[in-house]
């Protein structure tokens, strides 16, 4: 059973500092995936992360790349075979998180709560999914790292659900951008 699925995963930062790595786990807790920082150390340090490949059992399932620009978060997601998916752009938003997600020519609202622990993936269906940012403990919390639940709807293909976990990572880079520019 690959990654995509599972309609409820939890998505554990494993490392931090100079790159975002993620353990993917079922509800039982069985590691069905993992995302990994892609570039060069070098790259990372001066950029910051901006590719990350996410993997399973059946191989490569998709990659996100941060576009560099100076106005809003723009991140692109392609599938398992390298082909545009789909795009994340953040939104201009006071007191919260709100991104687009343009997929097949569909927008999503992707959109935080005020606290920025949990989010909702809409689109003309309803909601497709939920994401709750949740507490990982008190040493992962010291490290920074994150722990998210991602639930989405049953109903939702492979590319979709591709699409949401992409999602995910964007979130998770839009927070520690804005962490760095605040902190």
């Amino acid at each position: 059973m690959g990654i995509l699925d599972h309609d409820v995963l939890v998505v554990d930062q494993v490392t931090g500092f100079m790159s975002n790595n993620f353990a993917v786990s079922d509800m039982s807790g069985r590691q069905v995936g993992h995302i990994h920082t892609e570039g060069s150390a070098l790259g990372r340090m001066f950029a910051g992360s901006r590719d990350f490949t996410v993997v399973d059992e059946t191989g490569w399932v998709l990659h996100l790349h941060d576009t560099m620009n100076w106005w809003r978060d723009r991140m692109e997601i392609r599938d398992g075979e390298g082909i545009a998916l789909a795009e994340v752009v953040k939104r201009l938003a006071f007191f919260r998180t709100s991104c687009t997600v343009t997929l097949d020519g569909s927008a999503l609202d992707l959109t935080g709560s005020l606290r920025g622990m949990d989010f909702t993936l809409t689109g003309p269906r309803g909601t497709l999914a939920t994401i709750s940012r949740q507490w990982a403990g008190i040493s992962r919390a010291f490290l920074g790292r994150s722990r998210y639940v991602v639930s989405m709807s049953p109903d939702l293909s492979h590319r979709e659900r591709r699409a949401l976990l992409g999602s995910v990572i964007a979130l998770d880079l839009i927070r520690a951008k804005e962490n760095i520019n605040v902190g």
